[in-house]
């Protein structure tokens, strides 16, 4: 190989590895994923939210939720799930999971959308992060402080229910709460 060669094959391969260590370049607006529920509405996900796999079988879908490029590991749980029983219990069992905060921060709205019910939960304080087990059985309990919670409870006109929560830390729930309520608010649609 002469020398000119090898130089064109070392500038070929310099510029490819360069290139492959760049970040993916996005090519116009990254699209949002829409959540089917029940066949009979659905729901917009901001493109903002990333998907993850389940962190359980439960879970239909999880996304994550963060404030910002400059914080790594600062996330929000974004899950999606059918479920069943009493509206006011599973609020109840909810706000049962955070201790403190401030009482203005721990509300409920209620709304209809079409012909869904809504009921949108706010809390915040420290939350006893259940490790196994699921919510109603044992398991290892994690006390995460300064976390908060956005969840709905979206009711069809048939009684289903559809669960869609937002934990993490205040923060990032916070800087998140306003794109969550438009995906629960993109049911109407």
């Amino acid at each position: 190989m002469s020398r000119r060669s090898f130089l064109n094959q070392f500038t070929r391969v310099c510029v490819l590895v360069a290139f492959a260590t760049l970040a993916p370049i996005s090519f116009g607006e990254e699209k949002s994923i829409s959540v089917d529920v029940f066949g009979a509405g659905s729901l917009e996900v901001p493109a903002s939210f990333k998907k993850v796999a389940p962190q359980s079988g439960i879970i239909e879908h999880e996304f994550q939720a963060k404030t910002g490029e400059g914080k790594e590991g600062e996330t929000a749980r974004v899950t999606f799930m059918a479920a069943g029983g009493d509206v006011k219990a599973n609020i109840q069992r909810w706000k049962g999971q955070f201790a403190g905060g401030k009482a203005e921060d721990q509300k409920v709205e209620e709304m209809k959308l079409g012909n869904w019910e809504v009921y949108i939960v706010d809390v915040s304080g420290s939350f006893a992060e259940r490790m196994g087990g699921g919510p109603f059985a044992g398991g290892k309990v994690i006390n995460r402080e300064n976390y908060a919670m956005a969840g709905a409870i979206l009711v069809h006109p048939e009684g289903r229910k559809y669960f869609v929560k937002m934990i993490g830390p205040s923060e990032v729930v916070t800087a998140n709460r306003k794109a969550f309520v438009s995906m629960i608010k993109s049911i109407e649609k």
